[in-house]
C-alpha cells in the first residue's frame, strides 16, 4: 500500500498536469502567446491538433505555429473540462485526456471574420523534468467545427478519428 507521502505526491502530480492544460488554454485565449505555449513543452515536445490546427515539434516550431494560429484566430474561448490524468508507477510520466468546447472568431483569406463553434478532445503525454511537469505530446482531435449561425448539425467542417 502506498504511503501517505506517495499518495499526496500522486495527487499533486495529477493536479500539476491539469494545471498545465489550463495554462495552455490561458495562453491560447490571450493572444496565442507563442513563448508561453512553447514553455509548457519538453524541448522536443509535439503539439498536434488533428482536424483543424496543424502540427509543430520543438520549442521554435511551436512558437512559430502559435503566431500563425493567432493571425487566423483573433479571439477564442477554449473551455477545457473533464480531466482524466494517470501518473505512471515511477511518477516521471503521465497520460491525460480533456474535453474541449471552444468559441472562436476566425479570419478567412480575405480578412473577413466569422464566429465558429469547435468541439474536440485532447489526449496528452506528460514528462516530469527536474520536478516539473511538461507536455511531451499534446494531441487534440477536433471532432466538429462549424459556423456559429449554422451549427454543427447542418454544416460540420471537420471530422476525423483518432
Amino acid at each position: 500500500m502506498p504511503t501517505l507521502e506517495e499518495r499526496i505526491q500522486k495527487l499533486e502530480d495529477i493536479r500539476a498536469c491539469e494545471q498545465l492544460q489550463y495554462q495552455y488554454e490561458y495562453y491560447l485565449d490571450h493572444g496565442y502567446q507563442g513563448e508561453g505555449i512553447a514553455s509548457l513543452f519538453t524541448q522536443d515536445g509535439l503539439w498536434e491538433i488533428k482536424g483543424c490546427g496543424g502540427t509543430a515539434q520543438g520549442h521554435e516550431a511551436i512558437r512559430a505555429h502559435a503566431i500563425r494560429l493567432g493571425k487566423a484566430i483573433p479571439w477564442g474561448q477554449h473551455n477545457m473540462m473533464a480531466p482524466m490524468v494517470e501518473i505512471s508507477e515511477d511518477g516521471q510520466s503521465a497520460t491525460g485526456s480533456f474535453c474541449l468546447v471552444c468559441l472562436l472568431t476566425m479570419t478567412d483569406d480575405n480578412g473577413d471574420d466569422d464566429a465558429y463553434v469547435l468541439v474536440g478532445k485532447y489526449k496528452n503525454k506528460y514528462a516530469k523534468v527536474d520536478g516539473k511537469w511538461y507536455f511531451q505530446e499534446l494531441t487534440g482531435l477536433i471532432e466538429k467545427t462549424a459556423p456559429w449561425e449554422k451549427g454543427w448539425v447542418k454544416e460540420t467542417i471537420t471530422r476525423e478519428s483518432w
